[in-house]
């Protein structure tokens, strides 16, 4: 390793090429990163959906769910299986374990699930994917005047050409029904010409079809054979024969049904700005860029907009793109300042040219990781630009402690290149030892399970590497750029002034470092007991702070967005046009909150809302949080949202979740709501209360659920309860009666002449361009409505009699579950609330609801169970898993430090500091007003990295001042006014690194100012502190092994030295 370092040392041309490669394989790299909010990731989950058309959850969780649960039973590497059977289909999501192979479990859960081959005959083939947090650039509303046709044909263009461009692949509509084309017959029609629906659906199948006849072979040519007679149209299904007598005469479909090229019957409504809208949804796929796409999207909307129809709009809406740029800009900001901040400091404590090289590695090393980030898929996101401001303060430390030892010998009068070698070949040991060490601390970050884990593992990713790149420039670039350093003889005008500056800076810091910082260190060596008593007495005091709740526990701040959404739901079975009207009114109340609020602004600001959305029959908010996967949409005509988008952050005076707040109080109660849930925030782990619910009996699981609910309602801070119970629709239930056997009817004609009436028998499925249509036939609309139509259908018998269903089956109303959750093969209901920080705190309810509340509720009802999943459980897991990889790294820090030590005892009083990197972080977040979070601790375990190097750097000074034979004290001495400078600036730039983002009062940054906090102030306070504890700590050493070695006291300080400590040849 010397004689590399020596070697690059002496060659500049070499260490000058090695440079311009770093920079030269970045700046080709930088293009190919994908550019996203936050990062794309698997959820290490697979869903397996199955629609089985007109069936009710009951009959979906025998038919479809309970089969699909025992088929995958035995896959490898399932964690939990959680299943919901709802109208129509079944969705069954498999969470994997923790660093199982999704490929594989993808591949052996698909292969068992179509070995399945006893599902209903109506049940489509299930779709099994990998479940992604795939999320839209944005979304393009195509509204107005219009109708549907017109509208969705619309859309369709839009997406084909979009599709057409190089820079997007992924485009889908929102809020529109597909094709159907709807044959509908008369129960007196049938009756005339002695039909059942199954007849007609079978004579529009054998009516419509191609076939291919195989080929006819010539001598010079081979002629295909094909039958052509696939209709498309309605009018061309009109045109089916149905029946046809000896005598010529035909019944065309026309003669006796209405034949409608529509849509299926979904209840789904979409308005923009209070018009019907269609909304056209771009999304990024692979390592396209969201930049890239917004661009070509506006440029594509320029032309489309000329060419619309009058009376029909064309708008963005939900514009990553925009909230993108914003934020990187905001970030980009605070890195450039911070970066300036840096190199600022260096200037004005060090030579200009050792400051200037030593920014400049800074920047190497930031585009060598552009490399790194392309091959491992990271992309440039809000967490990766933070965690390069992260590493703004961090990656200069060892080109610092480097830099100052070279510049210290050419003071000394040695020769630049020899000062350099020697400078760089003294210190790489230990430099590389500390480099990583902080790449230990780093590592659990890079295991944390769940969507936490998987949002910032990005953090841990860019700092390792950046620390990489910044180790290769100190010991291989820096050394051969500082070789040729001189004195300049004649310095101008402004270097004279900034050696005036750097003089004044460093005579103050010798007046210091020989003043106040000599007799805290003599104090600290002859009253080491008192310092050590007082530091535990710190962290005693901390760690009352934190229990006693002076400073509480989040497990993620909410990231403000500028769309604010209520999403509703009303009871089951809740018409369409029922819930729309909730909806509009929901609406109207957002248009007077925001009038009221825009009265409050300043005349001047521009109008707080640009863009209204309201959809009915489907909710697409929840599918827009970063870690949510991209599900499959299930229609129901009971659900629907209101969203508001507000302007820019960027000049905006009112935070959105104020505006959230003035919603919620102008709306109130609405009766009859099951519901009502408003969100403002982008980035959202979903409620943070989601307690499953079990109970033996379906009565007892109902009264629990109550009473859970109740109790939760009189806990202070919690807020949008709910759960996922219902009293279900009314049922019509109906059973053969004996009666009927002797007419030859068995249950199943019965049961698919009813279905084939009031559902609907399928007779083909065309495929028309890109949409794959259904033909459906069954009654009209007004014969087909009410309970007394169902009475009034006729049963065809086996011999041709028709016989009213009253006369052949009893029919009883009931209730029926609407949607049946499931979590690894058991019922359950979900309870869910959101808990408000300011008011109490996460922990603070679940442990009241595991106290008293669950306890109570199993006295009164045994066999009950609660199992606490969402936010709780991710918090759980994902301390857990840091906890246990901070303890791992906590050793392999011990093992990094031992071997080049040749010591047990010295590396435990290096890592004595980190706890005082952990109470400076609990300072600087009272100080500030913040709670602690997970990001705090990412912060906390970056920081315990860069503490450890400072107390190294001090502690091999320490070291070869005794194996000089310097006694203890003085080599105490001696390495603290010694090593103080580099310490002191290594922290400095640490933190001026991320002062402005600490400093920053944008409410876009405030999630990531916990991280910064932790890491800024803590090293500030740890530095402190190390200066005091680290020389308490090699007395007691001292003392402690002269003590041992008692009988030994005439050995040579030498030989007592080598026992237990100093770095020998690297």
């Amino acid at each position: 390793m010397k004689k590399a370092i020596a070697y690059m040392a002496r060659n500049s041309v070499a260490a000058n090429l090695l440079m311009l490669l770093i920079l030269f394989l970045g700046l080709l790299n930088v293009s190919k990163i994908p550019q996203e909010v936050f990062q794309e990731a698997s959820l290490d989950a697979v869903e397996i959906r199955a629609d089985y058309r007109g069936a009710s959850p009951e009959e979906v969780e025998d038919g479809v769910v309970r089969r699909i649960e025992e088929a995958i039973d035995g896959v490898d590497d399932i964690d939990q299986i959680s299943s919901v059977a709802s109208e129509n289909v079944g969705v069954v999501t498999v969470n994997l374990e923790l660093g199982a192979d999704v490929d594989k479990a993808l591949n052996d859960i698909k292969s068992n699930v179509d070995r399945i081959n006893t599902f209903p005959a109506e049940v489509e083939r299930p779709i099994v994917r990998e479940l992604t947090n795939r999320r839209n650039v944005l979304q393009i509303a195509i509204y107005g005047n219009a109708d549907e046709h017109t509208l969705k044909a619309l859309a369709e263009q839009v997406k084909d050409e979009l599709t057409a461009l190089d820079e997007i692949s992924f485009v889908r509509l929102i809020g529109v029904r597909d094709y159907e084309i709807s044959i509908e017959v008369s129960k007196d029609a049938l009756a005339a010409y002695g039909l059942r629906l199954s007849d007609v659906a079978t004579a529009v199948r054998r009516g419509s079809l191609e076939l291919p006849g195989g080929s006819l072979e010539t001598r010079s040519e081979e002629i295909l054979v094909r039958s052509k007679g696939q209709n498309y149209t309605a009018r061309d299904f009109e045109e089916i024969i149905v029946l046809a007598t000896p005598a010529g005469a035909t019944v065309r479909l026309a003669d006796l049904a209405t034949v409608t090229d529509g849509f299926q019957d979904d209840d789904i409504i979409a308005r923009f700005g209070g018009q019907p809208a269609v909304l056209v949804a771009i999304s990024r796929t692979g390592d396209e860029r969201v930049l890239d796409i917004a661009e070509a999207t506006e440029e594509y909307l320029t032309g489309f907009r000329a060419s619309v129809p009058d009376g029909i709009s064309v708008d963005t809406w939900r514009n990553e793109h925009a909230y993108l740029k914003s934020r990187l800009n905001l970030l980009i900001k605070n890195g450039v300042v911070g970066f300036i901040l840096v190199t600022l400091a260096l200037v004005l404590s060090m030579n200009l040219h050792l400051a200037l090289w030593t920014s400049l590695g800074l920047l190497v090393s930031f585009i060598g990781s552009f490399t790194v980030m392309a091959l491992l898929g990271v992309s440039i996101d809000m967490t990766s630009l933070f965690a390069f401001i992260v590493a703004i303060g961090i990656v200069v430390d060892d080109a610092i402690v480097i830099g100052e030892n070279i510049f210290r010998e050419q003071e000394r009068g040695v020769p630049p290149l020899r000062a350099a070698v020697e400078g760089a070949t003294r210190l790489c040991a230990p430099v590389t030892f500390a480099v990583f060490t902080t790449i230990a601390a780093f590592s659990p970050m890079l295991f944390v399970p769940g969507s936490m884990g998987k949002l910032m593992q990005s953090i841990p990713t860019v700092a390792i590497t950046v620390l990489l790149f910044s180790l290769i420039e100190s010991l291989f670039i820096l050394p051969a750029h500082l070789s040729h350093m001189k004195k300049n003889a004649n310095p101008g005008r402004v270097m004279q002034r900034l050696q005036w500056i750097q003089s004044a800076i460093t005579q103050a810091l010798e007046r210091f470092i020989h003043g106040p910082l000599d007799r805290i260190l003599r104090l600290t060596t002859q009253r080491y007991a008192l310092v050590l008593i007082g530091s535990v007495a710190l962290i005693g005091l901390s760690l009352a702070f934190v229990r006693g709740g002076l400073i509480q526990f989040i497990f993620i701040p909410e990231i403000e967005g500028e769309v604010v959404t209520a999403r509703i739901e009303m009871p089951l079975g809740t018409p369409a046009e029922r819930t729309q009207q909730i909806a509009e009114l929901l609406e109207a109340k957002g248009h007077e909150t925001a009038a009221e609020l825009q009265a409050n602004l300043p005349e001047n600001h521009p109008p707080l809302v640009t863009n209204t959305m309201t959809l009915v029959g489907d909710q697409p908010s929840l599918g827009l949080n970063p870690m949510a996967a991209d599900q499959h949409k299930i229609i129901q005509s009971h659900l629907g949202e209101v969203s508001f988008e507000l302007v820019n952050a960027e000049i905006r005076k009112l935070p959105a979740l104020e505006f959230e707040e003035a919603w919620r109080e102008k709306v109130g109660e609405i009766p009859g709501v099951n519901s009502l849930v408003f969100q403002a925030a982008l980035l959202s782990l979903g409620s943070s209360i989601r307690a499953e619910l079990s109970a033996p009996t379906a009565q007892a699981l109902a009264q629990a659920t109550t009473h859970f609910r109740e109790e939760l309602t009189n806990i202070a801070g919690t807020s949008n309860i709910d759960d996922d119970q219902d009293r279900g629709k009314r049922e019509v239930q109906l059973e053969l009666l004996p009666e009927s056997r002797p007419l030859g009817l068995t249950f199943e004609d019965m049961a698919l002449q009813v279905r084939n009436a009031f559902f609907g028998a399928e007779a083909l499925r065309i495929q028309r361009g890109r949409d794959d249509v259904r033909v459906m036939v069954r009654l009209p609309e007004d014969e087909r409505n009410t309970p007394a139509d169902l009475q009034r259908l006729r049963i065809r018998t086996p011999a041709g009699a028709e016989i009213p269903l009253s006369e052949v089956a009893e029919a009883r109303f009931g209730t029926g579950p609407s949607t049946i959750h499931r979590r690894d093969r058991r019922r359950v209901v979900t309870v869910t609330a959101d808990v408000n920080e300011e008011q109490n705190t996460l922990g603070a309810v679940i442990n009241r609801l595991e106290s008293e509340v669950v306890p109570a509720i199993q006295t009164d009802i045994p066999g009950f169970r609660v199992s606490f999943e969402g936010e709780q459980r991710q918090q759980a897991d994902a301390v857990n898993s840091l906890t246990r990889g901070f303890v791992i790294a906590l050793f392999v820090m011990y093992a990094l430090l031992a071997i080049p030590f040749r010591s047990y005892i010295q590396p435990f009083i290096i890592l004595a500091v980190i706890p005082f990197g952990f109470i400076g972080a609990l300072i600087g977040h009272i100080v500030m007003g913040l709670n602690l979070s997970m990001l705090s601790l990412f912060g906390i375990v970056a920081l315990s990295g860069i503490v450890i190097n400072d107390s190294l750097v001090l502690i091999h000074y320490i070291n070869e001042r005794r194996r000089e034979g310097v006694p203890m004290e003085e080599a105490i001495w001696e390495g603290g006014k010694a090593r103080f400078r580099p310490i002191l600036l290594t922290s400095v730039t640490t933190f001026l690194g991320v002062l402005p983002l600490i400093l920053e009062r944008s409410t876009q940054a405030q999630f990531l100012i916990p991280m910064a906090v932790s890491l800024g102030v803590g090293v500030l306070f740890a530095t402190i502190i190390l200066m005091m504890l680290v020389p308490a700590l090699m007395m007691l050493h001292h003392r402690l092994d002269s003590l041992f070695r008692r009988g030994y006291v005439d050995q040579p300080a030498q030989q007592s030295v080598d026992r237990v400590s100093g770095f020998r040849e690297f």
